[in-house]
């Protein structure tokens, strides 16, 4: 029998999460060492841009294979097209995550000194 996934760990973790509030201290904000919802969101957030970013990877590999086989001159054209399309989004996107995820990953941080303090 196999495991589960840390991915699909993750993605039950998020769901679960999002719909229920976290523990609240008798003053409305979270429990000191709990993940805040603002750090879920960028969790959520880094994963959805990731899995566009493999979206656009899997897009460019199957256009490439089909540029490498096509005989037909302005469907190659059109495919180069695609391909500059294709890269020009996988380029702007990786800039984005990278930003999102130093960020995530400065609340990750906060999050564990604030439980470790507790």
């Amino acid at each position: 029998m196999s495991q589960p996934s840390r991915a699909s760990l993750g993605s039950a973790f998020l769901r679960g999460r999002d719909s229920t509030p976290g523990p609240e201290s008798p003053n409305g904000s979270p429990v000191m060492g709990m993940p805040s919802q603002e750090l879920l969101r960028s969790l959520a957030e880094v994963k959805g841009q990731a899995q566009f970013l493999l979206y656009l990877a899997d897009q460019i590999e199957d256009s490439l294979e089909q540029l490498a086989h096509e005989a037909d001159s302005s469907h190659g054209a059109f495919l180069c097209k695609v391909l500059g399309m294709y890269s020009s989004q996988l380029e702007s996107k990786h800039q984005g995550l990278g930003d999102k995820i130093a960020e995530t990953c400065q609340e990750v941080y906060v999050t564990v000194r604030e439980y470790d303090l507790v």
